[in-house]
């Protein structure tokens, strides 16, 4: 992997307390190698999930969007918002996300031909689930080809935090509409940036179908779960030893499907730092780690957490990028398929 992708992955993780989402290597069917199947079909999620309309927008311009801007300080371990509105003279036609979670939200809310550009992360079947399509529609900038991206005259650009302050300034100087977008952590974030980008880009209809959707899948995936099951301990194991916590979308794809983070068990906020022998007096049922890591290798050969009951019974999974680094609506294909893992491999 390049430099620039390392640094990209690096801050994708620190947003979303390590996007440290799972799901086991699958195969293109959907199954996990254990043999566990998702409660919900993963095709028909995925393509759900990746276009929503509802009855035409007849909202009126100019406007102003009142809005709360959130971000996590990861130094503090606390949440900062600030009141903020944002005003436009028109309705947006030529718009361009600078995040793959940003394009993954306005690929399912807004007509496509307004969509002007796309960052290569988004092109990225590594970091986006609808890197195919975006490939075949283009056009695809580098994350720090401002010129180019200028040059394309969008209406509107989508920047997150890690977006770069050099980057907003030249689109500021090229007097281009930028929006800034908040925290991204957890489904219910998820929904309010949805709401809130459909107020900003004329689809409000469509984004309040978007997380209605959101909802029902959520109400489905919690009734196809076998119900009298003692909760399934889950810790997700990153390079380093770091673990997710409350604050981390892991944490909320557990609490959808009804498993115990380990880490905010622990009391973890953001993410922290494990030994080995913390590793096994926390005793996981699972342990979650990237794939392509050799973590999985690692940890079962350990002298120290052989006595660790997911180490004796196998229960350490890799898990495929993509679902790592989600932080959109496809929260829920990985909901489904950790889901379909833990509930497989329950005695």
């Amino acid at each position: 992997m390049h430099n620039s992708r390392r640094r990209y992955a690096a801050l994708r993780a620190a947003f979303s307390t390590g996007l440290l989402l799972c799901c086991l290597l699958l195969p293109a069917a959907g199954r996990a190698q254990s043999g566990g199947s998702p409660p919900l079909p993963m095709n028909d999620l995925k393509k759900a999930l990746s276009l929503v309309r509802s009855e035409p927008q007849t909202g009126s311009w100019p406007r102003t969007i009142p809005y709360t801007f959130k971000v996590y300080d990861f130094k503090t371990d606390a949440f900062h918002q600030e009141a903020k509105a944002f005003t436009l003279a028109k309705q947006p036609v030529r718009i361009i996300p600078h995040a793959v979670g940003a394009a993954e939200i306005l690929w399912a809310i807004c007509p496509r031909e307004r969509l002007t550009a796309f960052n290569e992360f988004s092109a990225d079947p590594e970091f986006s689930f609808i890197a195919d399509a975006v490939r075949q529609r283009g056009p695809i900038f580098k994350s720090k080809q401002t010129e180019l991206v200028i040059g394309f005259q969008p209406d509107l650009v989508f920047t997150v935090f890690y977006s770069g302050a050099e980057f907003k300034e030249k689109l500021r100087q090229a007097k281009i509409p930028c929006f800034d977008l908040g925290y991204f952590g957890s489904i219910e974030s998820i929904k309010e940036q949805t709401l809130l980008i459909g107020k900003i880009v004329g689809e409000e209809a469509n984004a309040q179908a978007l997380v209605n959707l959101i909802d029902a899948k959520i109400a489905a995936l919690k009734s196809a779960i076998p119900g009298g099951n003692k909760p399934v301990r889950v810790l997700y194991y990153d390079q380093g030893g770091y673990i997710p916590g409350r604050s981390s979308n892991f944490n909320s794809i557990c609490s959808i499907i009804g498993a115990v983070n380990v880490g905010a068990e622990q009391g973890i906020k953001s993410w922290s730092q494990i030994d080995n022998e913390t590793l096994l007096k926390w005793n996981p049922d699972v342990i979650i780690v990237p794939r392509g890591s050799r973590l999985r290798e690692l940890l079962m050969s350990s002298k120290v957490l052989s006595y660790a009951q997911a180490i004796q019974r196998g229960k350490v999974y890799e898990v495929p990028g993509v679902y790592l680094r989600v932080d959109s609506q496809f929260m829920l294909l990985s909901a489904d398929l950790l889901a379909g893992v833990l509930y497989a491999q329950q005695p």
